[in-house]
């Protein structure tokens, strides 16, 4: 016998209550979770398993090396990076900064890390329920490592990337399933879970970052509010604070941007111009953070950009002058010093907008 148990079940569940039965079937002191798309390197699992015999109430994730889908050639992740976030909730990988390389005396020694990447890590049982398991009121796929991350550190534990264990992972381009109400808004809903149980305050970043999540419904946290009571978490300033304190705390403000009742929005993003819908009140596309250190005016992590096509929102890029946009009250507008314009309407029969001379029109632009 190789020792091994298979346990199915009998319905889908999403990636949350998954784990948390094969969590309540596994025999073990210890559980590890992979993902299906990887592929374990040479004695991967023993310096996990050796950090938590050490120091037991935390998780440990592996280097995660890059798999490529197309052709499955394996690459070799850097070992100088951690695990970060940004205010939209997406997952990112960060350079460590100096005092983290100084903290740190051999190569072998663990990375501490704010975030962990989720797919992958190892933490024993015993604290895996102790600290609350995963929100089973989560969906799917999407935000559950934002969740096990900020309260493993808020209530006693730790996140350390080991780097003598390395996996592999396939990341693909698509997800190979479905979302029953769609990926965005399963994800939206999951993550507006995690700000409104663990963030505190700076769940209206959150919320800047992605205008969607307000009008999710994520039913009752009560459950998980007790078990941060109970836990004696810290709370998300000390977060900040002590795990993860070059995080950019942006000082922005939520905007609308109107005339006679049509307001500026993104209509979706991407390839399609930033035009003129009638004015909703619901936010979503029609609300606008502004970032006057950074003079970027976003939505999501994407930026209003300057292009040949018009006004489009794009990714957002540090020195990117086709997107430094910042409030001008002279000319109520939104203005873009690079290129000495202001946001107009350029064919009002479509109600095209671009830019062009800061005198042409003037805006109605309200806090949200």
């Amino acid at each position: 016998s190789s020792g091994i148990n298979a346990e199915y079940g009998y319905k889908r569940e999403g990636l949350v209550r998954s784990r948390i039965y094969g969590a309540l079937n596994a025999q073990g002191p210890v559980l590890t979770f992979l993902d299906s798309h990887i592929e374990c390197n040479k004695e991967w699992v023993q310096p996990l398993l050796q950090q938590l015999k050490a120091k037991p109430r935390g998780i440990v994730s592996p280097i995660i090396d890059p798999i490529k889908a197309d052709s499955l050639d394996y690459r070799v992740a850097s070992s100088n990076i951690k695990g970060g976030f940004t205010w939209a909730l997406h997952f990112t990988w960060v350079a460590l900064t100096e005092k983290d390389k100084a903290a740190r005396t051999k190569e072998s020694d663990p990375i501490v890390t704010p975030m962990i990447a989720g797919g992958l890590f190892s933490v024993e049982k015993e604290w895996f329920f102790r600290s609350g398991s995963y929100d089973t009121n989560m969906d799917i796929w999407g935000g559950e490592n934002f969740e096990i991350s900020f309260k493993n550190w808020m209530c006693g534990g730790y996140l350390y990337i080991m780097p003598c264990s390395r996996v592999g992972h396939i990341f693909r381009k698509k997800h190979p399933y479905t979302f029953p109400d769609g990926n965005g808004k399963t994800y939206s809903m999951n993550t507006k879970l995690v700000a409104e149980v663990w963030m505190d305050k700076y769940k209206e970043l959150f919320y800047q970052n992605r205008p969607s999540a307000r009008f999710s419904e994520i039913g009752d946290i009560s459950g998980r509010i007790k078990l941060r009571e109970d836990l004696q978490c810290n709370d998300f300033q000390w977060y900040l604070d002590n795990i993860y304190p070059e995080l950019h705390i942006p000082q922005t403000t939520l905007v609308t941007v109107s005339q006679e009742g049509w307001c500026l929005d993104s209509m979706g993003g991407g390839d399609t111009p930033v035009g003129l819908y009638k004015c909703h009140g619901s936010g979503g596309n029609q609300n606008w953070k502004v970032d006057s250190a950074n003079k970027k005016v976003q939505q999501n992590d994407d930026c209003l950009t300057v292009a040949e096509t018009g006004l489009l929102l794009l990714d957002c890029q540090t020195g990117n002058m086709n997107q430094q946009f910042e409030l001008n009250t002279e000319f109520h507008s939104l203005y873009n010093s690079y290129h000495n314009v202001c946001i107009t309407i350029t064919n009002p029969r479509n109600r095209a907008v671009g830019v062009g001379d800061c005198k042409a029109q003037q805006w109605d632009i309200k806090e949200v």
